[in-house]
C-alpha cells in the first residue's frame, strides 16, 4: 500500500487535483502562499484534470506520450502541444508532479499547517509511515531524447528522496545514478542502446530506509 497522500490510479488522481483546485484558494493566505501562486498552483491542477480525462487511456499504455512529460516531467522546457479543445484550462510547462511534491511540502511545513488543513486539502494520508517497512515508490521509466526519466514518490514528504539505481544488461551489479529530492529521476547518462533495470531506496537525513521498490525496466535506444 502506498503511504503517499496522492493516488495511483488515475480516477483518484482526478479527484485529488479536482478538490486541490477548489480548496487551496481557500487557505493560501494562512499557508504564505502569494496571488502568483496560488494562481500557478490552481493552474496546474486544472490542467491535470484535463489531461487526466481527455488523454487517459493514451498515458497509461504509453509512458513516452507527451502529456506524461507535462504530468511528471522535469519541471522545466517549453509548452508541449497537447489537445485542446473549447473547455481546455489554461497550458502549464512540463513538471506538474516536480510542483505538487514542493509545494504540498511547503504546505506541511509552514507554522499555520493543521490536520485540518491537511484532510481539507488531502494531502494527509490514511496509512501510518513506517521507515523500516517503507518500499521505496517508483514509477515507468522513459527515455526523454538522451536521458531516463523515472517518476517516483516521497510517502507524502515522509522521507527527503530517493537513491537511483541502474543496472545494464549483462551487468552483474546496479551501479548508483545518484540522489533524487524531487520527481522524477533523471538518468543522464543511460548509454546508447540497450535494456535498463531501475531500482531505488528511499532516504531520510542521507541515510537509506525501508526497502528497495519494483525493477522497473525501459529499452533505450
Amino acid at each position: 500500500m502506498s503511504k503517499s497522500y496522492y493516488p495511483t490510479d488515475r480516477a483518484g488522481r482526478i479527484d485529488w487535483h479536482s478538490n486541490f483546485a477548489k480548496e487551496f484558494p481557500k487557505v493560501r493566505k494562512d499557508l504564505g502562499f502569494t496571488d502568483a501562486e496560488i494562481t500557478n498552483a490552481v493552474n496546474d491542477s486544472k490542467y491535470a484534470v484535463h489531461i487526466l480525462r481527455t488523454l487517459g487511456p493514451e498515458i497509461d499504455s504509453d509512458p513516452g506520450h507527451a502529456a506524461n512529460a507535462v504530468l511528471s516531467g522535469q519541471s522545466s522546457g517549453e509548452y508541449v502541444d497537447l489537445p485542446a479543445g473549447g473547455s481546455a484550462p489554461t497550458p502549464v510547462r512540463p513538471g506538474i508532479d516536480t510542483r505538487r511534491q514542493a509545494r504540498v511540502e511547503r504546505i506541511k511545513r509552514h507554522n499555520a499547517y493543521t490536520d485540518a488543513i491537511g484532510k481539507q486539502l488531502k494531502v494527509v494520508s490514511e496509512a501510518k509511515f513506517d521507515a523500516k517497512k517503507y518500499k521505496a515508490e517508483l514509477g515507468r521509466p522513459r527515455q526523454t531524447g538522451p536521458t531516463v526519466t523515472i517518476p517516483f514518490r516521497k510517502a507524502g514528504g515522509e522521507v527527503s528522496g530517493i537513491n537511483l539505481y541502474r543496472q545494464r544488461k549483462g551487468e552483474k551489479s546496479p551501479q548508483k545514478v545518484g540522489f533524487f529530492m524531487r520527481t522524477p529521476a533523471i538518468d543522464t547518462t543511460p548509454g546508447k542502446s540497450g535494456q535498463l533495470t531501475y531500482t531505488a531506496r528511499a532516504v531520510i537525513d542521507g541515510q537509506e530506509i525501508g526497502n528497495p521498490s519494483d525493477l522497473v525496466s525501459v529499452t533505450v535506444g
